[in-house]
């Protein structure tokens, strides 16, 4: 008698960076939550052949049902063994539930998925198959395309799942709930209240080995084409029509398709961190990093302007910056409403509403009080709220949550193939201006907030919020 379902989880790139330091402890924790579905089993693959244990940083209860495999992703051969070893499995279970999570380097993503259809291991004949992409979803739209077309010629869209691990922290899902759920936010969420939106996503440290593949990619590639549009789509999309996937995923489109065409001349600011030193450590330059061509224009640092054509957001500016070596890891949006003239002045501040996604997870308000014992000045006085009050473990790893979301084949975090391609149809022009040279890139040093030209993207009086790792300090000197 045939036992019931087996899930399984195919790892390829299962001797990789990122299987040990994200994958093997999300799934750890999902095991000590109870919330690993039954029967579950690993099979790590890789390109050679080992003897060395490498689940052994997994519970037992999970390593000891897990198995390595010898797959090199251009071996047709190989996945020969890979589909004899499921159909005994399939022999002695009603079902088994396969996800592929490709964990492997993006030049490996074409030959895994189309040895995957060829040997018919993407056929849900007796369970489900599903498939986990990592970014970059592409290099830009030719190379995007031609990975979608690919795994549309084998895979449905719902079976497919390109992650972007931004989506899964729980301050992310947030946005849309405090948007959508509070009166007091969603009736002034437009042109008539709102002066303008910053997206900040900074990081102190710097490449950190990555050298080959960020001088190959940089900035833009890496943080605005996946993360920072999506974050964007958040705060300004309309409310979806009903709660589901494609309804949400509908109104993120929406957004992508109304956003003007970058002033790459004017809205765009690029940089690449120097040498530095502080009292305390001396950091060496992008250049100085092994596997980044000493005379390299790519970028670490890439701030722009953008504008949403559409009836709510009419020339409302969006500010949008990421960076490495940074003074601080934080990624937040800050809303900034418009100044109120009134009786008690026209200089008092704005109130501002901070979505600070991480670290000190949370939000915060800035309003405007009476100073006591003053009756004509004002002052902005900080109402925050933190996630770590909601108690202990609140805040789940962001792989966790995707991860189940895969088992439960729930798209809603993750990127539709229409989404990735008119990304890249804003980004392809940034990037075509880059190779004509006609966006200059500036330098700054490690450990500031990028290059000071960045400031002439408000072309005003408005400027950055310089936050801190706490969420209410904002305008100190960080250092790294």
């Amino acid at each position: 008698m045939k036992k019931d379902s087996c899930n399984i989880i195919i790892i390829f790139g299962a001797t990789g960076d990122l299987t040990k330091r994200k994958l093997f402890p999300s799934l750890n924790a999902i095991f000590n939550s109870e919330k690993l579905p039954e029967n579950f089993k690993i099979i790590g693959c890789g390109r050679k052949e080992l003897e060395v244990d490498i689940f052994n940083q997994l519970h037992d209860e999970i390593s000891k049902s897990s198995e390595y495999f010898k797959v090199d992703p251009s071996d047709n051969t190989d996945f020969l063994k890979l589909s004899a070893k499921i159909n005994d499995l399939k022999s002695n279970h009603k079902a088994v539930n396969i996800i592929y999570y490709l964990s492997t380097p993006p030049r490996a993503y074409s030959p895994i998925i189309k040895n995957l259809i060829d040997n018919n291991l993407n056929k849900e004949d007796a369970g489900f198959r599903r498939i986990i992409i990592e970014k970059p979803f592409g290099n830009d739209l030719n190379s995007s395309n031609e990975l979608n077309n690919l795994l549309s010629s084998g895979f449905n869209e719902s079976q497919i799942f390109r992650i972007d691990h931004y989506l899964g922290k729980e301050t992310v899902q947030n946005i849309l709930v405090s948007r959508f759920t509070n009166y007091i936010f969603n009736a002034l969420w437009s042109r008539e209240h709102i002066s303008y939106v910053e997206i900040t996503a900074a990081e102190s440290i710097g490449i950190k080995g990555r050298g080959e593949y960020y001088d190959k990619s940089g900035a833009i590639k890496d943080m605005f084409q996946n993360h920072l549009l999506e974050l964007l789509c958040l705060v300004s999309m309309e409310e979806p029509k009903v709660k589901s996937a494609e309804s949400i995923r509908n109104e993120k489109i929406n957004v992508l398709k109304s956003i003007r065409k970058i002033n790459c001349k004017e809205d765009v600011i690029r940089g690449q961190y120097l040498a530095s030193e502080t009292s305390y450590k001396k950091f060496k330059s992008y250049k100085e990093n092994k596997g980044v061509d000493k005379n390299s224009k790519t970028e670490t640092f890439f701030a722009c302007k953008l504008f949403i054509d559409n009836k709510r957001w009419e020339e409302v500016p969006f500010f949008i910056r990421t960076g490495k070596r940074l003074p601080t890891k934080v990624t937040e949006i800050v809303v900034n409403f418009k100044k109120s003239i009134n009786i008690f002045g026209d200089n008092n501040e704005s109130n501002t509403l901070i979505f600070r996604l991480q670290p000190d997870e949370g939000m915060l308000v800035k309003f405007n009080l009476k100073k006591p014992g003053n009756k004509s000045e004002i002052i902005n006085k900080n109402l925050e709220f933190h996630y770590k009050k909601l108690g202990d473990n609140i805040i789940n790893n962001a792989y966790e949550t995707l991860i189940l979301d895969v088992f439960k084949g729930d798209t809603m975090l993750f990127s539709r193939s229409d989404f990735v391609e008119k990304a890249w149809k804003i980004v392809d022009p940034i990037s075509e201006a880059i190779k004509s040279n006609k966006i200059k890139i500036y330098g700054y040093k490690a450990g500031t907030w990028g290059p000071k030209k960045c400031n002439d993207l408000f072309r005003n009086d408005n400027t950055w919020r310089y936050p801190c790792k706490n969420l209410v300090n904002d305008g100190e000197i960080c250092e790294l």
